[in-house]
This record gives structure tokens, sequence and C-alpha cells, in this order.
């Protein structure tokens, strides 16, 4: 039976949820919906009174309401009229960001940066579109010249956003530098839990597992002020305690978490394997038996069938197994499981049936080779059990197990000299673990020795 591996899947913020991709595409519009006033701001380029004919009064109206395609039919005819006018290109930009259309809002973008250098609001639109177009090599540039730059309004609350942009396209190439663009963001919106979280995530991922944990107990202890990033900080922090192997920390969040959220199954199932793993074994199977539907949710049904097998309930544990190979029947481990949970059961033939099929579908599976092999031997097969052992040997170092069932398979063969060569490995190997096989072995050695 493999390793149950413990991990947590609750909700997921916003924020870290989505591929970093779109979550930049998120914040242009979020940009977008927080008001145009807030992030389209008249460029040193324009008058600082636009008259009364400017084509850009009415469709701003458009902009405002959302209205982006009909904003960017009329913007395309604009800018090629006035291919000088930065503010209509940023118009466009921001009508075509609202359409999603990432890469042409980028274009649009770049030529109002270059029509008005210092514009910040348009560096840092121009920052986020093409990181959201994926092109984060030539995001973090602007995004970090933006940074530089003075907003029209607000500054403190714009130059945070852009430090927090410029953060998450540095993560992967530059992890120390985002990690520094994480603490600006932080140090211009104090006490902002999103930044928070983010630099908790940023440092777990780089190792500093106790300056992420401080942070994680900081949201995690703030209360329901910040109930989304209190729940995402409480399910990260249990992450950061189970890969260290912190089962009682673990545990006394876990419960902390269900106390807010008593309805998470997940949540529930997860307490479940950390009390078994801690060897409260009957504790942890008492609270997956009483959740509700819990075996019409795959995560939990699987769950409970792996503490099943652990407390060597062997029947309810394939029954659920069958039960989930039902939705997933290329699913290599679980035909492991089950044939496992069948072989305790001395129910042989199906049990071989389920390994075969386990190790046609993933053949690494290298500890299900001695299962199928002791199968194969049980059921008569013994050419099968040589041939399995043959495939093991090259994944894993023979035992004195596989001696054995290669002994008495060979020995079922009347294939007696290579019977008692494995017979004399088991002997050397085995070292009076198992004094019934070990007089069974020296009484078979005798019997066949002198045949060869």
């Amino acid at each position: 039976m493999q390793h149950v591996t413990l991990c947590f899947k609750g909700l997921r913020d916003l924020w870290r949820n989505v591929p970093k991709a779109i979550f930049l595409a998120i914040l242009v519009a979020a940009l977008a919906a927080s008001g145009v006033s807030q992030t389209r701001k008249v460029p040193p380029a324009r008058p600082a009174e636009p008259v009364a004919s400017d084509p850009l009064i009415e469709i701003e109206k458009l902009l405002e309401k959302q209205q982006f395609t009909e904003a960017e039919s009329k913007l395309l005819e604009v800018v090629k009229t006035q291919p000088g006018n930065p503010q209509a290109w940023f118009d466009l930009g921001f009508a075509q960001s609202g359409l999603n259309k990432n890469a042409e809002a980028a274009v649009a973008y770049r030529k109002a940066v270059e029509l008005s250098p210092k514009w910040f609001e348009a560096s840092l639109n121009l920052g986020v579109a093409l990181a959201a177009s994926g092109n984060f090599k030539e995001a973090a540039p602007v995004l970090k010249n933006a940074v530089q730059l003075k907003p029209a309004t607000g500054a403190a609350q714009g130059l945070s956003k852009a430090w927090f942009s410029l953060a998450e396209v540095l993560e992967d190439s530059e992890p120390k530098e985002a990690l520094n663009a994480y603490q600006k963001a932080s140090g211009l919106a104090p006490g902002d839990s999103v930044i928070t979280l983010a630099t908790a995530n940023l440092l777990a991922k780089t190792g500093d597992t106790t300056a992420a944990e401080r942070l994680y107990l900081k949201l995690a202890e703030a209360g329901n002020d910040q109930t989304t990033q209190t729940a995402q900080a409480t399910e990260d922090l249990i992450s950061l305690y189970l890969k260290q192997r912190r089962l009682t920390d673990a545990e006394t969040w876990l419960k902390k978490y269900l106390a807010e959220n008593p309805q998470s199954i997940p949540a529930q199932a997860q307490l479940g394997r950390v009390l078994a793993a801690q060897g409260k074994l009957k504790e942890g199977l008492a609270l997956l038996e009483a959740l509700p539907n819990a075996t019409a949710d795959p995560a939990s049904a699987r769950q409970l069938a792996d503490l099943y097998m652990q407390d060597k309930q062997y029947a309810p544990a394939s029954k659920l197994y069958h039960d989930l190979l039902l939705r997933a029947p290329r699913d290599a481990e679980l035909h492991w499981n089950l044939g496992s949970a069948l072989l305790h059961q001395h129910k042989y033939p199906e049990a071989q049936e389920e390994l075969l099929q386990a190790l046609q579908l993933k053949p690494t599976l290298a500890d299900a080779y001695f299962e199928l092999a002791y199968a194969a031997q049980q059921n008569k097969q013994y050419e099968l059990a040589i041939r399995v052992l043959e495939a093991r040997a090259k994944l894993l170092p023979e035992n004195a197990a596989t001696y054995w069932i290669r002994a008495v398979s060979f020995d079922s063969l009347h294939a007696y000299k290579q019977a008692a060569e494995n017979y004399r490995k088991f002997l050397a190997t085995e070292g009076g673990k198992s004094p019934d096989q070990e007089f069974e072995a020296r009484h078979r050695l005798l019997a066949i020795e002198p045949r060869h």
C-alpha cells in the first residue's frame, strides 16, 4: 500500500488560485472596474481642459459604463486621425484590456507611453497588459520604470499596485527582487492582507519557512475582519506544517479552521488523515465516517479507504476502491489499492487482475510488483510470478520475500537448480525472522539438491 500523501485542499483565494497571467488580466479589469477617473488621468501632452468638440469626451463616457466594444470601435477611428494623442491611445488600450485583448492593449499603451514617457498610469497599464499576455520578460522593465514615476492622484495606492504587479512578474525569474517589490508594496499599503499573503507564499516558496510562518500566523490570527485572506493564510499555514510533518500544529489549526468553516469536507477529511498519521487511527476514521456524503466525494472516499487499509478493514476499503474505479477506470494507483485490499482478503484471482491493470497503466509502481508476484504464485501461475519478479529486480533490490516466492515458483515448475539457488539466498537473507519458512526451505533443499 502506498504511503498516504498529506495535502490540504480547500477553497482558494482568487489571487492564489489563478495562473499568473490570468491574475494580471484580472488586475487590468480591476483597474477598469475601480473607476475610469482613477486610472485614466490627463497626460502632460493633453490640455488641462478638453475642448467641447473632443471626441474622447463621449467615448470616455462609454468606458465609464464599461461599454468596451463600442468604445474600441470609435477609438480605432480616433487614433487614425490623432496618432499623436497619448490620451486616445491610452483609452484604446483601456477598452481593449476590458475586452481581454491584452496583446492589442499592450500595443496601444506602448504608444501612449512613447508619446508621454512620464505618465505613470500608462506605464503601469502597459506592464500589466504585457504580463497578462504572457510577456513577463518585457513587462518587468516597464513596471520597474513605472514604480519610479508619480501617479496623477492617489500616489501611495497607485505605487503599491505597481510594486505588487512587478513582484508578481518577477517571482519566478528574480525571487529576491520580487520579495523586495512586495515589501515596497506593503510599505505603501500597510496592513494590506493580499500583499502580506503573497509575500508569505513567496517566502515559503524560496525556503524561508520561518518568515513565511510568521506572516501566515499574522493573517490567520487576524479574525473575521479579513475573512478571505484569513482563511487562505490558515490553509497555507496548515500546508506548511504538513510539509514539515508538524502534525500537532497542523491538527490545532485544522480544528481552528473547521470552527470557522464547519462545512468544509476537505478540511474534515484532512484532519482525519492527520489524526491517523499521529496514531489516532480510530479517531480519524470516526471523523471521516461521520462526514455527510463522504463516499460521494472522490477525495474523501479515497482518504477513507486509505484509512480502512491502515486499520486492516480490507472489505470496506475494497468496496470504496471499486466504486472509485467506476469513476476513474484508468487510475493506476486505485487499481493497485484495490488489488492490495483483495490480496489481504485472499481473493487472489481478483487481486491479480487489478494489480496487472495497475502495472499496465503505470509500470513505475515498483512496490506493486511484489504483490502481483505473490498473487500469481498463490494462483499457481508460477511463470508469471517469476517474470514479475524479474521486472521488479530492475527497479528495487531483492529481499528475503522475493527470493522465497521465486524459490517456491521454480520448485513448483521442477526447476530445481534455480529453486535451490533461491532457497539458499532466502536463508542467507532472512536471518531467523521466519522460522517456519526457513524450516521448509531447508527441508526442500535436502529434497531437491541431489537432483541437479
